[in-house]
């Protein structure tokens, strides 16, 4: 069973599991951490840390519209990475996979790859910007989640897309066939990183890491595998 603890600020509840090198898993707007419960069980010998961003889950539930921003989410993805103590790879969906990719662009340090599930690198266009913020704060009324909550998944910068090719960590990027609004993204993707391994699965929407859990599973975990020995080896000197 995962044992459940809280970052520093003590607002964000962090589910810690098993033993190995370090996962760290950020889930999308509107789940938790119980996303992940199907898919941690096939990762292999790893550490499992999965976070409920700030409004979601068991983590704090503000209602001040100013608790919430994309660099508070931030600061806690980086929190939970300074508790973990040691190299992680970030496994993220959707809105989690975004606050990956920003955090490794930004500063890759701690970072050894990344795992990008139903994810997209946002949009050099402010208009269309503009046009995800109003779609994300259409579906957000639609969660179990403060209504200002919805702003951790607006995007006010293209610094993500202006800036792939500086995402030179391994990336493992997964899609699901039915999740189309997503395609474009993870053909740019695929497209503009150096060292990336890319699967489309069949059948499979924008949860594909709940529905197909099964399928993914064992790809997460060969390049899980692939990581391990320096991820290992950086754990026994720590």
């Amino acid at each position: 069973m995962p044992t459940t603890e809280f970052n520093a600020s003590k607002r964000i509840a962090v589910d810690r599991e098993g033993t190995g090198p370090a996962v760290v898993l950020t889930h999308g707007l509107g789940d938790s951490a119980e996303t992940w419960n199907e898919l941690r069980p096939l990762l292999g010998d790893v550490e499992t840390w999965a976070w409920d961003m700030l409004g979601h889950g068991r983590s704090a539930k503000p209602v001040e519209s100013d608790a919430y921003s994309k660099q508070g989410a931030l600061a806690d993805l980086d929190d939970v990475i300074k508790e973990v103590g040691r190299e992680v790879v970030l496994i993220g969906h959707s809105l989690g996979g975004y606050l990956s990719q920003y955090r490794a662009i930004c500063n890759c340090s701690g970072v050894r790859g990344l795992v990008l599930i139903a994810t997209g690198p946002g949009y050099r266009d402010p208009e269309r910007r503009e046009k995800w913020n109003r779609s994300v704060r259409r579906v957000a009324k639609h969660f179990e989640i403060p209504s200002a909550a919805a702003q951790l998944a607006e995007q006010h910068d293209g610094l993500v897309m202006e800036n792939l090719e500086r995402l030179t960590l391994p990336v493992l990027q997964i899609i699901g066939e039915r999740d189309r609004r997503f395609h474009g993204a993870f053909e740019v993707v695929k497209g503009r990183l150096p060292d990336v391994e890319s699967l489309r699965v069949p059948d499979a929407g924008h949860h594909v890491h709940r529905s197909h859990a099964q399928a993914i599973g064992p790809v997460v975990r060969s390049f899980l595998e692939r990581l391990a020995g320096p991820l290992e080896a950086r754990a026994a000197d720590s």
